[in-house]
């Protein structure tokens, strides 16, 4: 995957002196509270088997990486020929990969295409492997967090896989995932892993100025004790983008290590 750039992007008011340039942008600045009060993540690892539990806190990893990279992690709705089973499902993918699973699904006859995980983020990753750990929860296989290729942003579970092997491909989706035959990968889309990580770290250290940590989107044991201390019903202060913001730093760069690729 190419790296990304660190780039300072500099919005200047007019010229030295004058005025005739646009006037700055109002901040976007948070909303809320700092808070990091509510059911720590890691209160799930033995009562519970649905990343449900953790969906709101997701939601806001979700919107903080579209943040991070404007448009290339959006909602996808459930439209004719499209549903979505159980309600731990995340409904993000990147932009090509929504755009073809949309063209995919308006060619659903009497069964529409049942999709059971889209994005998943470092929060349900870490759930899931847990449970994977401890033997629970009937999970025979599950990804170190922030290596899922679910964290990537373009990949979907579809619990009738067998009658939309062949649509999904004629739509850019690959279905080559050994020994996981619900696991379909959006190869084309960019790979978005570890800016899941990252949002999650923007998120803490937002939330607990006076606990931070690095802002890498790597996971490591550092961030993984916040990710068990994390309020499962969101942070007191959720995504913040800077869109409108005079000075804008685009995210550093989070390269994918050779061999980090791993299913589900």
């Amino acid at each position: 995957m190419a790296m990304r750039r660190l780039v300072l992007t500099v919005a200047l008011a007019g010229g030295c002196g004058g005025d005739d340039g646009p006037a700055p942008m109002p901040d976007a600045g948070p909303t809320g509270t700092p808070s990091i009060e509510g059911t720590p993540v890691s209160s799930f690892e033995t009562t519970s088997c649905s990343t449900g539990s953790v969906l709101e806190l997701s939601r806001q990893i979700a919107e903080e990486t579209d943040c991070l990279m404007p448009g290339q992690l959006v909602k996808f709705d459930v439209v004719a020929g499209l549903q979505i089973t159980g309600a731990a499902v995340l409904p993000y993918l990147g932009l090509d990969a929504r755009t073809d699973l949309y063209a995919a699904a308006a060619m659903a006859g009497a069964s529409p295409l049942q999709i059971t995980s889209a994005f998943r983020t470092v929060v349900q990753q870490y759930l899931l492997n847990r449970w994977f750990q401890l033997g629970r929860c009937g999970i025979t296989a599950a990804a170190d967090p922030g290596r899922s290729n679910h964290e990537s942003g373009r990949a979907l579970d579809v619990s009738n896989y067998s009658a939309w092997i062949t649509i999904l491909g004629n739509h850019g989706w690959a279905h080559d995932v050994p020994g996981d035959p619900v696991h379909f990968d959006h190869l084309a889309s960019a790979d978005l892993r570890g800016t899941d990580v990252l949002a999650f770290q923007r998120l803490w250290n937002r939330n607990a100025p006076d606990d931070p940590i690095a802002e890498d989107g790597s996971y490591g044991p550092t961030t993984e004790a916040r990710v068990k201390l994390a309020p499962a019903e969101g942070f007191g202060i959720g995504a913040v983008c800077a869109a409108r913001r005079r000075f804008e730093i685009a995210p550093p760069d989070i390269a994918v290590r050779p061999g980090a690729w791993q299913a589900d």
